[in-house]
């Protein structure tokens, strides 16, 4: 057996005991590093990694988070109809958002050589639009983190000149991100240098 497979195992072993002994409700501080329809995975403040099955929760006492937010989290042990022991949240707090939490906004740039600003749109459901961009159309956008350390933002577009359009998403890396900057990279260059329109 191999050994990522084996401390998989581990680790999934000692998260189920961990639940198990906690039959009163527990308080622990961490970060989100996994998130889906059904589950958060927490990596706490002590280093250990909590499963937490979010399946008939109270999205009012239990909200959504995304990747890398800090949390606060109540949990207690639950059977499953399966038999099995589930970590459930019965109140979930964000104490400090990931920073993806800031990529839905107004994004804009002066445009070079001219007045006025240019730029994109990034909408909460994953719309895109451009500012001030007549010839190049955005539509949608995706956030890629499975590269922990070079987060990418992929933008679909639409390229519209010389009597032809053509269809493509940019790839660009986020070499910053907080509630007013956004800078992205194109193979390593600074693209653009964003900041918020409020």
């Amino acid at each position: 057996m191999r050994k990522p497979a084996l401390l998989f195992m581990l680790l999934t072993l000692f998260v189920a005991i961990s639940c198990q002994n906690n039959k009163a409700p527990q308080t622990v501080n961490g970060i989100v590093m996994d998130a889906s329809m059904d589950h958060i995975s927490i990596v706490t403040s002590t280093g250990d990694t909590i499963e937490l099955s979010i399946t008939d929760t109270d999205p009012a006492r239990v909200p959504g988070v995304l990747l890398n937010d800090s949390v606060q989290v109540t949990y207690t042990q639950e059977k499953a109809d399966n038999g099995s022991t589930v970590c459930k949240p019965t109140d979930l707090t964000i104490t400090a958002h990931s920073p993806y939490f800031y990529l839905p906004g107004r994004w804009v740039e002066p445009i070079p050589g001219m007045e006025g600003l240019q730029g994109v749109e990034l909408q909460s459901d994953g719309t895109a639009a451009s500012i001030n961009m007549a010839t190049l159309q955005f539509s949608q956008w995706m956030l890629d983190i499975s590269n922990a350390s070079t987060p990418t933002l992929m933008l679909s577009y639409e390229s519209i000149g010389n009597g032809q359009t053509i269809s493509g998403t940019d790839t660009l890396s986020i070499a910053k991100l907080d509630a007013d900057s956004l800078i992205l990279l194109r193979k390593g260059q600074p693209l653009w240098r964003l900041a918020r329109q409020r």
